[in-house]
């Protein structure tokens, strides 16, 4: 590295520009003392409280497992395959998380959707005919799982979008009016 030798790392030292004053210490500004930073820390608002969700923060997540094992469950004994039911149990199992979900949770919840489908969708396939899903067969398998369950990934991102959107809309309409 021509031009560099000799030199510190910029962790070590700031690094300082030609033509250009040092920044100075945050305690070595003027009225940036000890009283002064408390007073500016009294000065602002505190931070708004979280608002507390019915049922706890594990409540979205269960319900986001749970209804679409239970769809998974109820097409898988009813007769081959995913149907109606698990679509049924994944859109409305994401569109309560999201209902339900702080808006930190709401990223979790839109991420989690396609991966819960998956693998919901792998499980039972397994459980169901695990001996037919073996060396080959389940690469094939695995890809027509994902192929399968795109449209349902899509309706349960849409759901924990739609129930994302009418939430800020009206807790814009709550703030403002």
């Amino acid at each position: 590295m021509a031009g560099r030798r000799g030199r510190t790392s910029s962790a070590q030292e700031p690094e300082r520009r030609p033509g250009r004053p040092a920044a100075p210490e945050p305690s070595a500004a003027p009225g940036r003392g000890a009283a002064a930073g408390r007073s500016a820390a009294a000065g602002r608002s505190a931070a708004p409280a979280r608002s507390r969700r019915p049922g706890g923060a594990l409540l979205p997540a269960v319900l986001a497992l749970v209804l679409p094992a239970l769809g998974a469950a109820v097409d898988e004994l009813s007769g081959p395959g995913m149907g109606f039911a698990f679509a049924a149990g994944a859109v409305l199992g994401t569109g309560l998380a999201a209902a339900l979900s702080t808006r930190n949770g709401w990223w979790w919840v839109l991420c989690a959707s396609p991966l819960v489908v998956l693998g919901v969708t792998a499980a039972a396939e397994l459980a169901a005919d695990g001996d037919a899903y073996k060396g080959k067969a389940l690469a094939t398998g695995s890809a027509k799982w994902v192929v399968h369950g795109f449209p349902v990934m899509a309706a349960a991102a849409g759901a924990a979008v739609l129930v994302i959107v009418v939430r800020v809309v009206l807790d814009g309409r709550k703030h403002h009016g």
